[in-house]
């Protein structure tokens, strides 16, 4: 479908200025390494993401540095709401290559250290990329793929080029089981970066050059889906995920996984994860920490865990049934049967904001949990779930309010002597609201008291 000029040009410019992928001014951090987001306890699952803009999140909302383009929502930060870790780190920088992970990525400057700095022995989870595409210039090739094709572009140089990063994919692996050898980890591959099919939003990309950009992509994937086989380690294909298709840049913008070249009110920079697919990418990245208890009946849109699903899994859906028409009895007066066709499966709409946020909602929960040793005991209460919606969680034990925490990981931490002083009783309490869109919901949550304060 031809263009109008104007429209796609000014988009192909901010994904012009998008290719560097946002380098500007170093983000801050600890000397060494890059500061927390948070670290609220002693106890309790240390997590440290690395990688690219891809779950960085440039251009999203809540971005924590200048340099480096964290959004809040991104992909790290969502998993790490989703499990209530007691301290999280994001060390995925936009722009970042490979070499970045032992080097600033910003030369000689120590605001912007090695992403492996963050990792520590006490280090008890670490998500490893997708990295890879700056290294052989995937933003570039985007770009020349929106504005003036690239299926004719050879591919072999770039397929070399992937290959070797093979060995520098091992190297990361060792490095990051050398500093953190009690660290889970999880090598990450990209997802889904362009729809087979040509649209507007996909500027001048006819589909073949979108088949071109997207075996690029697929060939990053799996290179590290092969070496992380090799070492041992478990690897996420995002692009298992289903309803690619349906969230494709040429969707609407409200669904879109991954945002065309249009600018969007709500931010992600060009042909980057939307914030509605930082919380699919996140929810898929949970399913392989927590299977048991983040099963769903769908990966296109998550859905909060239920009774039915602690049961053990089947088998997919099976495929619509073929009829077959019996054969016609010869004769001169036997009409020959209709052709009988396969029933067709309407693609189903995309869940509206009101149902996200039901969703949400029936995934959350409340802990409280004593920490510390005996002299020094703490009492933290955290809520968990809401599929990266949750906006603020208000605390209350029985009828005394306790803290309100308008910031992931959504917890607070208090004095178990302060609160026995007090005379607490009564349930573990949870406000907590909730936003997708135009839809605000507050639902309250509970559990028991912890055994310290019983």
């Amino acid at each position: 479908m031809p263009v109008s000029v104007s429209p796609w040009r000014s988009a192909i410019a901010a994904l012009a200025l998008a290719a560097p992928l946002l380098t500007v001014a170093p983000a801050s951090a600890t000397e060494g390494g890059v500061a927390p987001v948070w670290d609220r306890t002693a106890n309790g699952e240390r997590y440290v993401a690395l990688g690219d803009s891809f779950v960085a999140g440039p251009g999203l909302p809540g971005t924590r540095d200048a340099g480096c383009g964290r959004s809040e929502v991104n992909l790290p930060s969502l998993l790490a709401a989703q499990l209530d870790v007691a301290s999280f780190t994001d060390a995925s920088c936009s722009a970042a290559r490979t070499t970045h992970l032992w080097t600033h990525q910003q030369a000689n400057d120590t605001r912007n250290p090695p992403q492996l700095a963050a990792l520590g022995p006490d280090t008890t989870l670490v998500t490893l990329g997708p990295m890879g595409g700056n290294d052989v210039d995937v933003p570039g090739l985007a770009w020349t793929c929106v504005s003036v094709g690239c299926s004719q572009l050879p591919v072999e140089p770039l397929y070399a080029a992937i290959d070797e990063l093979a060995p520098v994919y091992r190297s990361a692996i060792a490095e990051v089981r050398r500093r953190a050898p009690r660290a889970q980890i999880l090598a990450i591959g990209y997802g889904v970066f362009v729809p087979d099919r040509s649209c507007d939003r996909l500027g001048q990309a006819t589909p073949a050059d979108l088949s071109h950009l997207q075996g690029v992509v697929d060939r990053l994937s799996d290179t590290i889906r092969t070496v992380a086989a090799d070492e041992d380690v478990t690897f996420v294909d995002l692009r298992a995920m289903a309803g690619w298709d349906e969230h494709s840049a040429c969707a609407d913008p409200a669904d879109q996984w991954i945002r065309g070249l249009e600018a969007l009110e709500d931010g992600g920079a060009p042909l980057h994860p939307s914030a509605l697919g930082m919380s699919a990418m996140a929810t898929h990245v949970l399913k392989t920490i927590r299977p048991s208890e983040t099963a769903s009946p769908t990966e296109a849109e998550p859905a909060p865990p239920t009774e039915a699903e602690s049961a053990p899994a089947t088998a997919g859906p099976s495929a619509p049934p073929v009829v077959t028409p019996a054969p016609a009895t010869p004769g001169p007066t036997t009409p020959t049967p209709a052709p009988t066709t396969r029933p067709r499966t309407a693609t189903p709409p995309p869940p509206s904001s009101a149902q996200r946020v039901t969703a949400a909602a029936k995934s959350l929960r409340v802990r409280a949990q004593c920490v510390g040793p005996r002299q020094q005991r703490r009492v933290r209460l955290s809520v968990s779930g809401g599929h990266g919606l949750v906006t603020r969680a208000t605390f209350r034990i029985g009828k005394r309010p306790i803290a309100t925490d308008r910031r992931a990981p959504f917890a607070t931490t208090r004095r178990e002597s302060a609160l026995r002083r007090a005379k607490v009783r009564g349930r573990v309490l949870a406000a907590v609201t909730l936003r997708h869109g135009a839809v605000v919901r507050t639902t309250t949550v509970s559990t028991r008291l912890p055994g310290c304060l019983r």
